[in-house]
């Protein structure tokens, strides 16, 4: 069995030639490692090289101007090679101009366009000179702290947000239980959520203790004590639960864009760091987010207070409805009276009353007092069965205004 090696051939330090061979054709260098040539690392500028400080010189200091010095030197070489790639590029555009021209031109032309070629190769060629120059003077400038690497590529890797797979969808019922079980659960928690001042800072370091808090049932509890609040003209308690409850629907959304759950702490700290970074744009929007939430809060406010004032109107009417009679509203029939007769009711004035009834016409007084009595706000004496013009008892509860 043949055995071959990898030989190399060398002329003194240079290798010639690397190929595979028989063991037994491969000369004294069977092996050689290849050299490794260190000399591009023997002359480097360190800006901080104590080598050569005098004791007396200030040290920071003279390590602070070599570098600026290094710098300016790095800017002015800058400088100088945009200068020639810009020149560079007019005497090539020049170029193709005057080549045009000399195709274009009549004989007597030519000689003329001919030279100002000339004179624009020879700009051309000095120009390509300087910038050979230039590379070579760099080539042999030592390296520096500045210029000694460079990134050679660069990658960034996010770790993908996993989460459980969302569990199938509640009931309204479930849904109704399982948030009701929710506020009795955090209760307190909620309590201290809806007094949190400062925005979107302090609802951070709030979820950071409590990063279970971030979820839907909050929102709809702040939404719940939010319009609580607009409804007792709670204006400060309202705007400080608004804000809580858009910055956790944010965090909401940003969480099913994500295809995670709010409550991880990962998807948290990526949401306020976002919203901390946010251009003015965005937090304009944001700010008119809650400020339409507001509104929205106080009309509804409105509107439930009407319906409890319509609720508690129709409860009273209700009641002064079954205790009368007729079953005729008292209230609607004493806003509905004539001003005279209703004088005499608030006044509980018999005598003034009787008075009235002689003035009246007949059909008209006949009609209100009838009312009143189906109303009970007229209650007619036992001696005066038969005739509603002879005296009365006044009614036993006094009329009620509205108010």
């Amino acid at each position: 069995m043949e055995i071959w090696k990898f030989c190399v051939k060398k002329k003194g330090n240079t290798v010639i030639s690397r190929v595979f061979k028989r063991d037994s054709e491969c000369e004294e260098e069977k092996f050689s490692k290849m050299p490794i040539d260190y000399s591009k690392w023997k002359d480097i500028e360190v800006s901080d090289d104590e080598d050569d400080t005098h004791p007396n010189i200030d040290t920071p200091s003279l390590f602070r101007w070599r570098h600026q010095a290094r710098l300016e030197r790095m800017a002015e070489k800058k400088m100088e090679q945009e200068k020639i790639d810009k020149e560079k590029g007019t005497t090539s555009k020049k170029m193709e101009e005057l080549e045009k021209k000399l195709a274009a031109a009549d004989v007597t032309d030519k000689s003329d366009i001919q030279k100002q070629i000339d004179e624009v190769k020879a700009q051309e060629e000095a120009w390509r000179k300087k910038e050979a120059e230039l590379e070579e003077k760099e080539r042999l400038e030592p390296w520096n702290v500045d210029t000694i690497g460079h990134e050679a590529f660069s990658t960034s890797r996010i770790n993908k947000i996993t989460e459980k797979k969302p569990q199938a969808p509640k009931t309204d019922e479930e849904d109704t239980h399982a948030m009701s079980t929710f506020f009795e659960t955090h209760e307190s928690l909620l309590e201290k959520m809806a007094v949190l001042k400062n925005g979107a800072k302090s609802t951070e370091l709030f979820l950071a203790e409590h990063p279970h808090m971030a979820s839907e049932y909050t929102a709809n509890w702040l939404t719940i004590e939010a319009l609580n609040a607009a409804i007792d003209f709670n204006e400060e308690k309202m705007k400080t639960m608004a804000e809580q409850c858009i910055i956790i629907q944010y965090l909401l959304e940003l969480s099913k864009s994500l295809n995670a759950v709010a409550t991880n702490t990962t998807v948290q700290k990526q949401f306020f760091k976002k919203f901390e970074a946010a251009e003015p744009v965005y937090m304009k929007h944001y700010q008119d987010e809650v400020k339409a939430f507001e509104d929205r809060l106080r009309t509804r406010a409105q509107t439930k207070r009407d319906a409890a004032m319509e609720e508690a109107e129709a409860e009273e009417k209700a009641e002064r409805m079954k205790s009368a009679p007729g079953g005729i509203d008292p209230q609607e029939v004493f806003e509905q009276l004539p001003e005279e007769m209703r004088k005499c009711f608030e006044a509980h004035d018999i005598e003034a009353l009787k008075g009235v009834a002689q003035k009246m016409d007949e059909e008209v007084f006949k009609y209100h007092f009838d009312r009143c009595i189906a109303s009970g706000l007229w209650v007619p004496g036992k001696a005066d069965d038969d005739d509603d013009d002879e005296e009365a008892a006044p009614a036993e509860e006094e009329p009620t205004t509205s108010s």
